[in-house]
């Protein structure tokens, strides 16, 4: 509890300093953070520390790899290492995405490469590979190093472009990271490999201090390179936890990240093939940009800044609640790969089927928040 309470700590005072830096350096601060507050989408002209959460992040993740070399416990060295191994790998993706938040200018396929490189370093400095699916002709196929070694690259790095694709809102890739690491953690601690266990653990920890400064109130943004590093550390400990454990299934990771995964699949499909335009081009159709417009109606019509930060805020809680329905049932059937296989499936269903009633207008009326005052009138007309 201790390196995870100090990853919480660093991580809240290095975010605190960025936040508190990019405002001295900004000509009129308390109109930039109001503004910066009121907006549901990142701007596409908001670049530099504003963006730059994942600094906080990283800061409070070595801070407390590095204690634990003063830790005579039998295992620090070992979780120590291979947290740095985790850190070193995602440095090419982490630098790519810090590029990106301070100009704006870096390309898609130079970011999608350096997720790349990210995931052949951490196969190659710990062994991440994927060996196994636990289907017989897939495995015999998977088992061929060159084979292994660029499925596992392409998964590791559509994992972590999938948390680049739900940063949308405040406390959205944060939370949603946040749950999927309690599940590794959870099951780690069921066949008890310490390492995942911890290094999933202190990352939880350094995303609450990250949190606490950006949910509900938005006073800094995840940035790319906060999303990449998130989504590089969940998916090489995935990796990690199956490989060194034969007990856990192989679905047991697609499950548990079922929604970043069906967000990014889902995306690719809309814009590559239903609208034929580039795949990484961003737009606002993801299930998120749907659920704050047709959804979230509190204060609805009211564009002043304080609303329009509640509306933002009310918009993540959908998406954990989403994430918790493939991450509950993951960890607890994490052996079971029939189970875990129907339950990937019955997901993709219900994410469709969700994004179809939302975008048609005929989402049930019980998803949407309404103000107190139509929640009475809806009464009394039943009544």
């Amino acid at each position: 509890m201790t390196y995870i309470f100090a990853a919480l700590v660093v991580s809240f005072l290095v975010t605190l300093f960025v936040i508190r830096v990019h405002l001295a350096r900004a000509k009129t601060p308390g109109y930039v953070a109001e503004r910066r507050r009121a907006e549901w989408v990142r701007e596409s002209s908001l670049h530099g520390l504003g963006r730059a959460g994942g600094i906080g992040i990283a800061a409070g993740l070595l801070v407390s790899l590095l204690a634990r070399l003063f830790d005579d416990a039998p295992m620090a060295p070992a979780i120590t290492y291979m947290g740095l191994m985790l850190l070193a790998s995602a440095a090419p993706v982490f630098a790519a995405g810090l590029i990106e938040d301070f100009t704006q200018r870096l390309s898609i396929a130079v970011r999608l490469a350096a997720a790349l490189v990210s995931a052949a370093l951490a196969g190659w400095l710990l062994g991440a590979w994927i060996t196994r699916l636990d289907v017989p002709v897939l495995d015999a196929i998977v088992a061929i190093p060159v084979v292994s070694v660029l499925f596992t690259c392409l998964l590791v790095a559509g994992l972590t472009n999938a948390f680049n694709i739900i940063d949308g809102f405040n406390g959205l890739a944060g939370g949603v990271a946040s749950l999927i690491l309690l599940g590794i953690a959870y099951v780690a601690y069921k066949v008890g490999d310490v390492l995942v266990f911890a290094a999933a653990l202190t990352a939880v920890g350094a995303i609450v201090g990250f949190l606490l400064l950006n949910f509900p109130r938005g006073l800094v943004y995840l940035g790319d390179s906060g999303a990449y590093l998130l989504g590089f550390w969940i998916g090489v400990l995935l990796v990690l936890l199956v490989k060194r454990n034969p007990e856990v299934s192989p679905w047991f990771p697609v499950l548990l990240c079922s929604y970043p995964v069906c967000e990014l699949l889902f995306s690719i499909y809309r814009r590559g093939i239903v609208r034929r335009s580039h795949p990484g081009l961003p737009d606002l159709a993801h299930l998120h940009h749907l659920i704050y417009k047709r959804l979230v109606r509190w204060l609805v019509g009211n564009n002043l800044p304080s609303p329009r930060t509640q509306r933002n805020a009310l918009t993540a809680p959908y998406l954990w609640i989403l994430t918790s329905i493939g991450v509950a049932p993951a960890v607890v059937f994490w052996k079971a790969t029939a189970v875990l296989q129907i339950g990937c499936a019955l997901f993709a269903v219900a994410y469709i089927y969700s994004y179809a009633r939302i975008v048609k207008f005929r989402a049930p009326r019980w998803w949407v928040l309404r103000k107190p005052h139509e929640r009475q009138a809806d009464s009394s007309e039943k009544h």
